[in-house]
């Protein structure tokens, strides 16, 4: 006989021993500072810590949460927006949850809830590999990038390496909530592959991209999904980074690699002609025009774009078939009778969800180049 979750809500305390166990330091951040943090905010915050605590034992008892500590802990933990504090942290959250729910299917949310990645697209496999898909998955309780992960996973094949394991090209972190009173898909954090023996070659991501750069490609994706979803698509401006801060900047190799990190969002963001949006954010387009006259070009570059756009078409009418099966539009009255909705019925500061539409941004001569080399 199974056990049914505690409808008790914990002691707020708990989380200070909860920051201190085995397993709860990471995303940048010590068991010990942790600790700190869930002191600082039990004092000084708690009213806002017990709204998210409710929230969390409700969907414990619902099955949709799982881990109660590192879900108190995911509000305690510093989030990579360095002018964050408790409070808008837990907003945050709440928002993301409130919105969780209504962007899904039924069956699409399950998996998603039961800790499973969700294929959004199967896509032409390279030369030597398996499968290559993009997938949206829970982000671990220690990201403080976001609560979503979209991954561009490839795995090698069996005959070419033994047991091969599945390697992340290109991860986009990434929550919804609203900024400024206006509902956004907020990405936290773009990046390549993190571990160094499973990585693949860029060549050979380049192959597999017929050309795009991953971190160029996934925005791309992110648009799509805004688009679907009906929301603005922002994303962090470098100089709010939380490597910013002065406890990040005493370590000559740190402060270099946040250098590194912040010359990459800015060649990124330069090239999807983002604009500055709310303190901190920047304003991404919800259609890219990379800009590029083919007829200036060499017969070979020519060729290279209108493959490069080419693939980019396929996939986003690929993808714009997946999300019907798998995602859905948050309607109004789904927003207002969601169970852990307690505030404005228009909760999401819109009369009714955006429709952006599907734009011109398929047109070949719009599509043709993928941006600044130095992405990684």
């Amino acid at each position: 006989m199974t056990q049914k979750p505690s409808q008790r809500l914990p002691d707020i305390w708990q989380g200070v021993r909860w920051a201190m166990q085995a397993g709860a330091q990471g995303g940048g951040t010590s068991r010990r500072r942790l600790a700190w943090r869930a002191a600082n905010a039990t004092l000084g915050h708690g009213k806002a810590l017990r709204r998210w605590m409710a929230m969390v034992v409700e969907l414990h008892s619902r099955e949709i949460v799982r881990n109660v500590p590192g879900e108190y802990l995911r509000a305690v933990r510093p989030y990579v927006h360095r002018h964050t504090g408790y409070g808008e942290r837990v907003g945050q959250l709440i928002d993301h949850m409130d919105w969780l729910e209504g962007a899904f299917h039924a069956k699409s949310f399950e998996q998603i809830a039961a800790g499973r990645p969700l294929v959004l697209a199967e896509l032409t496999p390279p030369r030597g590999c398996d499968f290559m898909r993009l997938q949206l998955e829970q982000a671990p309780s220690q990201s403080p990038e976001g609560e979503l992960l979209l991954t561009l996973s490839l795995q090698r094949a069996s005959d070419i390496q033994h047991k091969p394991q599945p390697v992340d090209a290109g991860v986009l972190a990434f929550s919804c909530f609203r900024v400024d009173g206006i509902a956004c898909l907020v990405i936290g954090g773009v990046r390549g592959p993190r571990h160094a023996s499973q990585r693949m070659s860029p060549t050979e991501i380049n192959q597999a991209l017929q050309g795009w750069k991953p971190s160029v490609f996934m925005v791309r994706v992110a648009q799509e999904l805004a688009r679907h979803w009906g929301l603005r698509l922002i994303g962090l401006d470098p100089a709010a980074h939380r490597l910013r801060g002065w406890s990040y900047q005493w370590n000559k190799r740190n402060r270099e690699g946040a250098q590194r990190i912040f010359a990459s969002y800015d060649a990124l963001w330069e090239h999807f002609e983002a604009t500055n949006g709310p303190r901190g954010w920047v304003i991404v387009p919800m259609n890219s025009d990379d800009k590029l006259s083919a007829t200036a070009l060499s017969p070979e570059k020519r060729e290279r774009q209108t493959r490069r756009a080419d693939y980019w078409i396929r996939t986003r009418n690929l993808l714009r078939v997946q999300f019907k099966q798998l995602l859905q539009r948050p309607s109004r009255e789904a927003q207002i009778s969601r169970i852990t909705q307690t505030m404005d019925p228009d909760v999401w500061g819109l009369s009714r969800p955006p429709d952006y539409g599907h734009g011109e941004d398929g047109l070949a001569s719009r599509l043709l180049e993928t941006g600044p080399g130095t992405l990684p």
